[in-house]
C-alpha cells in the first residue's frame, strides 16, 4: 500500500510540474515563439528537468514509451543548434502522444481536445504547445485519479471479503 501511495504522489507532483513549468517560464521570461526557445534563457534548467521528469513519467506508463523517447530526443537536441532534428522529434512526440490517446479506451474527450490544439499551431506554436500540454496533463491526472479510486475500491473489497 505504501508503494502505491508514494507512486501516486510522485505522479501527481510530476503532472503538476509539467503543468506549471511552462507558466513559470512565460511569466518570468516573457512570451517566446515556442517552449523550446526557453532553452536560450535562464530557464533552460527548468525546461530540461521538467522534460526529463515528464519523459520518465511517460516511460513508467504502459503505452507511453515512444512519446517518452521522443521527448528525451527533442530535449537533447536543442532548438538553436539542431533545429531540423529538434523539430522532427517534436512532431514525432506530438503525433506519438496523439496515437497513445487514440489507443486508450477511456476518457475519449482528450483525444479530440488534443487534436483541436492543431488549430492553434498556425497562429502560435507556443499556444498550440500550451493547449497540448494542458490536455495531456488533464488526461494523465484523470487516469491517475481513476486508477487510484479503483485501487482503493479493490483494497476495501479485499478487506471486507476476509
Amino acid at each position: 500500500m505504501t508503494k502505491v501511495i508514494k507512486e501516486f504522489h510522485v505522479k501527481l507532483i510530476t503532472i503538476f510540474l509539467c503543468l506549471i513549468s511552462p507558466a513559470v517560464m512565460i511569466i518570468n521570461n516573457g512570451i517566446l515563439g515556442s517552449l523550446s526557445q526557453y532553452w536560450g534563457t535562464p530557464f533552460q534548467p527548468l525546461f530540461i528537468v521538467s522534460n526529463i521528469i515528464c519523459s520518465y513519467f511517460f516511460f513508467s506508463l504502459k503505452n507511453w514509451k515512444i512519446p517518452s523517447f521522443f521527448l528525451l530526443l527533442l530535449t537533447s537536441f536543442n532548438w538553436y543548434e539542431f533545429q531540423i532534428a529538434h523539430n522532427i522529434f517534436a512532431l514525432c512526440f506530438y503525433f506519438s502522444c496523439m496515437y497513445c490517446l487514440f489507443i486508450n479506451k477511456r476518457f475519449l474527450i482528450y483525444r479530440y481536445l488534443y487534436i483541436l490544439s492543431i488549430v492553434a499551431y498556425p497562429y502560435s506554436i507556443l499556444l498550440g504547445e500550451l493547449i497540448s500540454i494542458f490536455v495531456l496533463c488533464c488526461f494523465h491526472l484523470q487516469v491517475l485519479l481513476y486508477k487510484n479510486k479503483l485501487e482503493k475500491r479493490n483494497t476495501l473489497n479485499k478487506k471486507t471479503n476476509t
